[in-house]
């Protein structure tokens, strides 16, 4: 116990003098500065050990062309430490085996001298590929990434002579940033296969010429992405995490067993405040060892479920040890993985983004944005796994009000067939009508329900009156897509009252529908009176909306909000199913 406690003193203060520099950058921001110059003024110049070359041109010597806080701190970790067999690392630079032969040797046609030693920028550039390294290895990349993360962990990295190997993982992360600018909008949120990513390369002649120093790092620099208190903080907690897997002798499992509340004993008390020490460096406990919930650990407790998107209720049930169980390893996987996803999703974004919603589909909220700040949220209820709710962006074009629900044939054969065998009166209750595929009505007492199958062909159409128990609600947010979902309101709200919420068949939820069609309408023109003339007539009515507002449904299991607290939630459609490489 006494290594535990010299660990977690050291993890601590490498922790807190960590949290300190980033907040010493911050701090020197004035009211109006944009977040850059945190890097102007916090970052450090950091030289090779050959001072006798002269400076890139273009490329100065100044802390604004240096990589940003905590940059450095990659070097002293050893990570990955098993990605690698020791008889796969090489620890001498002519048994290497290059793997862009031919690249290499263009390289150096058009470049004899070295791109990675011997220039004061040099060893800021040769971190910088190390980074992208571990932040790719970790969101799943292929194992080919980990193998020179770990390779380039072994070596003296100061020796030249290891020229081919940085040449080598250079392209191979050109090869997956190309790969990865392959992915549509659905495959870039769910990065659910980029493990199997082939590292095919393709580069022209006249790229290969102009490649210089200078442009090195630039390209390392567009494949990070921009460098912000937002990706630092990402890097800051993905250190944390691995240093806490380091730090840890062995994964304990806490076992499942009866309610922990306030007063409760028990044995399992002592590694729940372990793990509550490891989540927040500010859950300083008195005594590891008590094994009572005192009243310090239960309001540590309510602030971990708050941030996990739990019921802060300061109760330890099976939700909440699914977290505290959580392996640190599997948190820094999970939030380079959101991090690669935030910087594919600049990739989508839509030109008419002066407002926009974003759907959060694991987090089950909707955010409305007006110029990047946000207007309100939403609770949302989304797609169960079996149904999931596709992940697309779009532009939402008319507020519907009392809307029909034609109601989607999977729906018909799954839900509303086996019900009508057992009820035929199910159809009026519900206030459904039936069509056939030339338009006219079908009184569904013409209809012997018992002969129909619910799989294969059903010949009728099916739609739901406007009115009390429309599953829509009183409204529908259209918005084009191949997947025939929407945001729409719904007529069973006690659903919202749930921690987890994918309960529907693919369309979304929304708990401020009302709130949502004022600001749409609202923005469009049309007044709460006539909104309100329109919902008491009770006839369908769809209504353009003057600008339309692109919606997003994303997937971040985690993120920073506004205040920089950081939250996690479950990976609901299981994406990650297939680990990285450096997985534990």
């Amino acid at each position: 116990m006494l290594e535990w406690y010299v660990g977690r003193l050291l993890l601590g203060l490498w922790v807190s003098c960590f949290s300190l520099y980033v907040h010493a950058a911050v701090s020197l921001l004035g009211p109006n500065e944009p977040v850059s110059n945190v890097f102007k003024q916090a970052n450090q110049i950091h030289r090779d050990a050959d001072h006798s070359q002269t400076e890139i041109k273009g490329l100065e010597a100044s802390p604004n062309n240096e990589l940003g806080v905590g940059e450095r701190l990659l070097s002293r970790l050893s990570w990955p430490n098993q990605a690698l067999n020791d008889s796969a690392i090489v620890l001498k630079a002519e048994d290497y085996h290059v793997r862009y032969s031919d690249l290499q040797q263009s390289i150096q046609y058009f470049h004899p001298e070295s791109l990675w030693y011997g220039y004061p920028q040099a060893r800021n550039t040769r971190d910088q590929l190390q980074w992208m390294l571990l932040e790719f290895s970790l969101a799943g990349g292929p194992k080919q990434l980990s193998d020179w993360l770990a390779q380039i962990n072994a070596i003296n990295n100061d020796n030249p002579q290891w020229e081919a190997l940085y040449t080598d993982a250079f392209l191979g992360l050109m090869a997956f940033c190309q790969q990865l600018m392959r992915l549509d909008y659905a495959q870039s949120m769910a990065l659910n296969n980029i493990t199997s990513t082939p590292l095919m390369l393709l580069i022209d002649e006249p790229w290969l010429a102009h490649l210089s120093r200078a442009d090195l790092y630039q390209q390392l620099s567009s494949m990070r992405g921009e460098l912000n208190i937002e990706r630092l903080r990402y890097r800051q907690q993905i250190l944390h995490w691995l240093n806490v897997q380091q730090q840890r002798k062995q994964q304990v499992h806490i076992a499942s067993g009866p309610l922990l509340s306030l007063n409760s004993r028990d044995w399992r008390v002592p590694l729940i405040r372990q793990r509550l020490a490891e989540f927040d460096i500010a859950n300083q406990f008195a005594d590891l060892q008590l094994d009572t919930m005192d009243a310090d650990t239960v309001s540590a407790l309510k602030r971990f479920q708050a941030q996990h998107g739990l019921k802060a209720d300061g109760i330890v049930g099976s939700d909440t040890l699914y977290w505290l169980n959580f392996k640190p390893v599997n948190r820094s996987k999970m939030l380079a993985r959101n991090l690669l996803r935030k910087q594919l999703l600049e990739r989508f974004m839509l030109s008419s983004n002066q407002q926009r919603i974003m759907v959060n589909v694991p987090a089950y909220q909707m955010t409305y944005l007006d110029k990047d700040s946000e207007v309100f949220q939403s609770k949302v209820v989304v797609g169960r796994a079996s149904r999931a709710t596709p992940l697309l962006v779009s532009e939402i074009s008319s507020v519907v009000i009392n809307p029909y629900w034609n109601v989607p044939r999977t729906i018909v054969r799954k839900d509303i067939i086996p019900k009508l065998r057992r009820d035929p009166a199910y159809v009026d209750q519900q206030r459904f009508e039936l069509f056939d595929y030339q338009g006219q009505a079908v009184p569904s007492e013409q209809i012997d329900w018992t002969l129909v199958k619910d799989t294969g062909a059903f010949p009728y159409r099916m739609r739901q009156r406007p009115g009390p128990g429309n599953a829509l609600g009183a409204y529908k947010f259209h918005f084009d897509n191949q997947f025939a979902v929407y945001l729409h309101d719904t007529s069973s709200p006690e659903l919202f009252s749930e921690q987890q919420r994918a309960f529907s068949s693919g369309c979304v939820r929304v708990e401020a529908a009302d709130y949502l069609a004022d600001t749409l309408l609202k923005q469009a023109g049309y007044s709460e009176q006539y909104k309100q003339r329109l919902i008491a007539k009770g006839d369908p009515k769809w209504v353009p909306l003057k600008q339309k507002v692109p919606v997003y449904l994303v997937y971040f299991t985690s993120w920073f909000d506004g205040g920089g607290g950081l939250h996690y939630r479950k990976d609901i459609y299981n994406f990650s199913s297939l680990d990285s490489s450096l997985a534990s």
